[in-house]
């Protein structure tokens, strides 16, 4: 036979089975308010100081201070050492420490700009600047360097050369233009192929597409292939009727100007100029502006 006690105090409850001899609680009391917080806990002790700070500079900076207790400024720019400049719109300062701003290059630019410069005039022809125009004997496979000026850029579509009104027969005239150097022909710019010249007093050109910076460059004629009976082109015979602002030298007091220089044995296309020599007689190549 099963008999169970039960005693309950406020919220608690024991069962007993005498059977199973067990006591089962039904539910735990409530929790109690908090208890006050405890007393905090000494301080630890400090820990090791860090190593001290170092300043160190490179130039254009420098340090006027310590390593320490920095003092710093940057040096000034001059053109061989880098600094900082000051910017200035003087187009006229002969300074080396100070560095233009736009506005002055642009003042500078317009002020040249505004300069008289020839400008090349559409199909018109240009050679060298030299006056004399006679009938000269050119000899075969040499090659004739003349200088000339160009003062603004531009581009050129022909150039030519002429015989005189001694030419008898047939020649090969190969044209073209060498660069500058040095007051030498140097490197060929434009070997522009050959005429064939047949007729005296007459004019033969070649189409080109050639276009040339401001500076000096020369023109090059050089008869090849079979000469003809009298190889007369128009062209200058002792040095005259020069423009001064070549100033070429003769070869001695009171001779002829040298007008252009001159190679020998040149037989096919241009190369670069070896051995030019001076000259006093060349025949003359023009070139036209598109």
């Amino acid at each position: 036979m099963s008999e169970t006690l039960v005693v309950t105090e406020v919220v608690n409850t024991v069962i007993v089975t005498p059977v199973e001899n067990t006591v089962e609680i039904a539910s735990v009391g409530m929790q109690g308010p908090a208890g006050a917080t405890g007393a905090t806990g000494a301080t630890g002790a400090t820990g090791a100081s860090g190593a001290s700070g170092v300043v160190t500079v490179n130039a254009p900076i420098t340090n006027a201070g310590t390593s320490s207790a920095a003092n710093l400024s940057v040096s000034t720019g001059t053109t061989s050492a880098v600094g900082v400049l000051q910017l200035t719109d003087s187009t006229s300062s002969t300074s080396t420490t100070t560095a233009a701003t736009p506005n002055s290059v642009k003042t500078a630019y317009d002020l040249g700009a505004s300069k008289p410069i020839l400008k090349y005039r559409t199909a018109a022809y240009y050679k060298t600047a030299m006056t004399a125009l006679n009938a000269m004997t050119a000899t075969h496979q040499r090659s004739y360097y003349q200088p000339i000026y160009i003062s603004s850029t531009t581009t050129l579509d022909r150039i030519a050369m002429q015989t005189a009104s001694t030419f008898v027969g047939t020649a090969t005239v190969r044209l073209g233009i060498y660069n500058e150097s040095g007051g030498l022909p140097t490197t060929v710019l434009l070997d522009a192929g050959t005429v064939s010249a047949t007729a005296a007093s007459t004019s033969y050109e070649i189409t080109i597409s050639q276009t040339l910076s401001p500076g000096f460059y020369f023109l090059v004629f050089c008869q090849q292939g079979t000469a003809p009976s009298t190889a007369g082109y128009q062209g200058n015979t002792s040095g005259t009727g020069l423009m001064n602002f070549y100033m070429f030298a003769s070869s001695s007091v009171g001779g002829n100007g040298v007008v252009g220089f001159q190679e020998n044995s040149i037989t096919g296309a241009f190369a670069t100029a070896s051995s030019p020599i001076g000259v006093a007689n060349l025949a003359y190549v023009w070139v036209r502006a598109a």
